[in-house]
């Protein structure tokens, strides 16, 4: 679908531009950010809004609007003379993010939270079974396809608009560090994904969204310290900040295929 610009700006059929000119957007934001947090864009990639104009079928506005916003949040920097590139991440930073992912857990259950019900539970145990089939697959697609989709969930249980917004966008901005080291420790991962996903179904069951703020928080604890044992046997990120760019040596930038 192609929006144009420059098309009359009132009355329903505007209306409706606007609207799926908004979701259209959104569906490009969701797609790039995927792309950077599966590091299928890497840090030091070079993301060129005239190909992704192309590629997704819209005008380079709201491509600028995407970028934008992707910027905000850290996933990439403007240079000047160079264009916008995929940021870096460090360790460190990364485990501000976390501290900080955990602290949000804690207020799933208790901001203006909604009533987890059946509906929810019988979402969540199509996603227990697929991630016990990784086991054997070690499929990485499908192990992050999971995750967000657990995520999602996670998120519609959570009836704070701003905290809604803020625990998700930390969850996206964290994901990509561990696309790399989760191949490293798969058995661990998988088992690890497995045991929340049978703890979220039981907290879910029980009706309490603080019993799913609980079993949030303790195994977003548990993943921390799991990326923290096998850290040291990482390669080093290529970049020395979530919010700022990376240190991309050569100056040897990818282009957007």
């Amino acid at each position: 679908m192609m929006v144009e610009e420059g098309i009359a700006n009132d009355g329903p059929a505007a209306t409706r531009l606007r609207f799926g000119s908004e979701r259209l957007a959104s569906v490009v934001y969701e797609e790039i950010r995927n792309r950077i947090c599966m590091l299928r864009y890497p840090p030091g990639h070079l993301l060129h809004e005239n190909r992704l104009a192309q590629e997704f079928g819209i005008s380079r506005t709201p491509v600028r609007q995407v970028l934008q916003k992707l910027e905000i949040e850290g996933f990439v920097e403007t240079r000047s003379g160079v264009g916008t590139i995929v940021t870096g991440v460090d360790f460190a930073a990364f485990r501000d993010v976390y501290a900080l992912r955990l602290k949000l857990a804690e207020l799933i259950g208790d901001l203006a939270p909604n009533t987890p019900t059946p509906a929810h539970a019988q979402a969540m145990r199509p996603l227990l079974d697929r991630a016990r089939r990784l086991k054997d697959s070690r499929d990485t697609e499908e192990f992050w396809q999971i995750n967000h989709e657990r995520q999602s969930l996670i998120s519609s249980l959570i009836g704070n608009s701003a905290l809604r917004e803020l625990y998700d966008s930390y969850y996206y901005r964290t994901a990509r560090v561990w696309y790399e080291p989760v191949a490293q420790m798969w058995d661990e991962q998988i088992d690890a994904l497995c045991a929340e996903l049978q703890d979220l179904i039981r907290a879910i069951a029980s009706g309490d969204p603080k019993a799913v703020a609980y079993v949030e928080r303790n195994h977003l604890s548990y993943y921390m310290t799991l990326l923290g044992r096998h850290a040291p046997r990482l390669s080093p990120t290529r970049g020395p900040s979530m919010n700022k760019g990376p240190s991309v040596s050569g100056g040897n930038f990818d282009e957007t295929r």
